[in-house]
């Protein structure tokens, strides 16, 4: 089935080199990346109305790269990245705002048959596991576990719900060989300044894939900063997550279970709980995906409890290897809020 090799490979190069995008050659240096755009109709919920607007990155957060990899004798070889976001509707560097240049990634490290160690600004083994088992992927635009993560609603009850970027500066990463299916990768951030949201982190996550069935779980331990995160006051956050999927072939199923809890000074903890489940389905001409996503935050779990609800429906065409056209609806409703529906048609280009 197309789609499940696709997730597949996919799997297999980010479990063993996050974030490094298109492979490099041995004594090479490649430049590679993806630029991703979309036309239509906009509006989270809480939004007084919808705004037509042409952005940046539907499908995947558009970037570029410069990676590299040098064979140094016996099995061992040196590697980099440099890796920057950008913003393909009007050409600024970056996802938001005051984001880093180099954002995606930008380390050095060794990699041989005991797995690779990287130096620098790092992908987490937590989004990794999160991407790999979401029909969506890196959507940051209609992925509903994506949104409910990293998304913040100005004036929600329910806002983002992991502290920290989906990289970490001034970390060590480590990537095992592969054992059978089996591969882990851990993390570690040493912060380097009070208050940093780096000081004291780490996490780590384990893939495995066999046949048509795959699972994943991945932790991490955040020290928070106020500024970057609604729960305000918060000593550390510490996250989980779970995901499997299963290859029908004739179609995909996805499961995942997120939850993030967040430690006053061990005097109370801040729950908040996402659950998503979606499916890809190969059609003759391209694939339709399908994703739900309800987070409860403040750990009430009654009707009356704080709650986000997305869902999005995609339907991706592929002109070729590297250019696909895609369309989506994404449905959100929050506690409180009204609803909103957006609509909209893109295009993608990987270099």
């Amino acid at each position: 089935m197309r789609i499940g090799r696709i997730h597949k490979l996919a799997a297999v190069a980010l479990s063993c080199s996050v974030g490094t995008g298109t492979a490099v050659a041995q004594g090479s240096v490649q430049l590679y990346g993806t630029v991703d755009a979309f036309a239509g109709s906009v509006r989270f919920s809480g939004d007084v109305s919808s705004k037509v607007a042409v952005q940046s990155s539907g499908m995947t957060t558009s970037y570029w790269g410069i990676g590299g990899q040098e064979a140094l004798g016996g099995g061992l070889n040196a590697e980099f990245a440099l890796e920057g976001f950008f913003k393909t509707d009007d050409g600024q560097f970056g996802r938001f705002p005051g984001d880093t240049f180099l954002g995606r990634n930008a380390y050095v490290g060794l990699n041989g048959s005991f797995g690779a160690i990287k130096l620098g600004r790092n992908t987490t083994p937590w989004f990794i596991s999160m991407m790999l088992f979401n029909p969506l992927t890196d959507s940051a635009a209609f992925s509903p576990i994506f949104l409910h993560t990293y998304n913040t609603l100005p004036g929600s009850p329910v806002n983002l719900t992991v502290a920290g970027d989906t990289e970490w500066d001034n970390s060590i990463l480590y990537q095992s060989p592969g054992f059978g299916g089996l591969r882990f990768n851990a993390i570690y951030s040493t912060g380097e300044s009070t208050g940093h949201q780096g000081k004291h982190s780490y996490g780590a996550n384990v893939t495995y894939f066999t046949g048509n069935f795959a699972a994943t779980a991945a932790i991490q331990r955040v020290a928070v900063n106020a500024f970057e995160f609604i729960a305000s006051g918060a000593a550390y956050q510490v996250s989980y997550i779970g995901g499997l999927s299963y290859d029908f072939a004739t179609f995909k199923l996805f499961a995942q279970y997120a939850q993030s809890d967040n430690h006053f000074d061990g005097q109370s903890t801040q729950h908040d709980r996402t659950t998503q489940l979606g499916t890809s389905l190969p059609l003759p001409a391209g694939a339709l995906m399908l994703a739900w996503a309800r987070t409860w935050h403040g750990g009430n779990e009654t009707i009356l409890a704080a709650r986000r609800d997305t869902a999005t429906l995609a339907y991706d065409y592929p002109f070729s290897k590297r250019t696909d056209a895609y369309a989506a609806w994404r449905y959100d409703k929050v506690t409180g809020f009204g609803p909103g529906n957006s609509f909209a048609v893109g295009l993608r280009h990987k270099f």
